[in-house]
């Protein structure tokens, strides 16, 4: 994987899967998981919240958290702010082969919406809204802290 955020001051940080996991919905439209934050440091606390919260296969959290890759399995969906990381540190440098599309975070809006980012290229691209939980256009991308 790649570095995608490290504190320099406690020297923990987020590895990027270095490829996209899927496209999938964020799941459970309609439905309030509750509980998620924004915040980076949370979004394993997120992705059980959502997977415990949400029976639908094969959407993104579910798709993170059943990662294996390189030995670990302890990947999950960044948060809001996890994302935006992995958006400045790797898509913006040429990093992470992201796909010119959006990514899923593990924050949840509301019970219609959850918060993904656009990877875009150009003036788009950076962008941060919410999406249906039932649009099945959006990307998954595991990272596991360290």
């Amino acid at each position: 994987g790649l570095i995608a955020y490290l504190n320099t001051s406690t020297g923990a940080g987020l590895i990027a899967a270095p490829v996209n996991q899927g496209v999938a919905e964020w799941g459970c439209y309609g439905t309030t998981i509750g509980g998620t934050s924004a915040a980076i440091g949370i979004g394993q606390a997120n992705t059980t919240l959502i997977v415990n919260g949400c029976g639908e296969s094969g959407i993104a959290a579910r798709l993170c958290d059943d990662l294996v890759y390189e030995g670990y399995d302890d990947w999950f969906l960044p948060s809001k702010d996890e994302l935006n990381e992995m958006y400045l540190n790797l898509m913006v440098n040429g990093f992470g082969g992201f796909s010119n599309a959006n990514y899923w975070s593990s924050t949840e809006y509301d019970y219609e919406f959850a918060w993904n980012q656009s990877f875009h290229s150009g003036p788009v691209g950076g962008g941060v809204g919410g999406n249906y939980k039932n649009a099945n256009d959006t990307n998954a991308r595991a990272v596991r802290a360290f």
